[in-house]
């Protein structure tokens, strides 16, 4: 009889405690995932994009720039917890179609937070502070993460338990 730890015997996509079990598809929750860390990309792209569009020829004030480098800067959180949760799921190659257009948002915020904005406008010089982490524009943001905290969370601990039935039944 082979054992658990037999490579042999065991289908494609089954780990050693779920010996004899099949698995059900990860492309569902794959691109579950990736469509919701889209939503988030996207509407942290527009966001970017109106707020330091030069609508008639004006020049955006330095505030919108900070405001726009922390609205792409704190949609890393959220898409990180996106990630995790199609690791979770047992998702991988095809999360890269998500993680990659995320890190882009490193260098486009880090570029909005240098923009000077329009030296006519109050505020010119004016650096950034803690408390813009926590702007009108970033609340999405951190809502997302909340949500996505108590989704990850209520995901590991179901795995957790399944593994642990699986292994008390013989």
């Amino acid at each position: 009889m082979p054992s658990d730890t037999d490579r042999g015997h065991r289908t494609p996509g089954t780990t050693p405690g779920d010996a004899g079990r099949e698995r059900g598809p990860v492309w569902p929750v794959t691109a579950l995932v990736i469509l919701v860390g889209w939503c988030l990309l996207a509407w942290t792209v527009l966001v970017v994009a109106i707020d330091t569009a030069p609508f008639f020829g004006e020049t955006a004030s330095r505030d919108r720039y900070v405001e726009s480098g922390m609205v792409a800067l704190t949609a890393l959180v959220p898409l990180a917890l996106v990630v995790g949760l199609g690791l979770l799921a047992g998702s991988r190659w095809g999360l890269t179609l998500l993680a990659a257009p995320a890190l882009l948002l490193v260098p486009t915020g880090l570029s909005m937070l240098d923009g000077a904005g329009d030296p006519a406008k109050a505020g010119y010089g004016r650096g950034v502070a803690w408390a813009d982490l926590f702007a009108d524009a970033t609340r999405l943001n951190w809502v997302a993460t909340g949500v996505l905290l108590v989704v990850v969370a209520a995901v590991a601990w179901w795995r957790r338990r399944r593994q642990a039935s699986t292994r008390a039944d013989p």
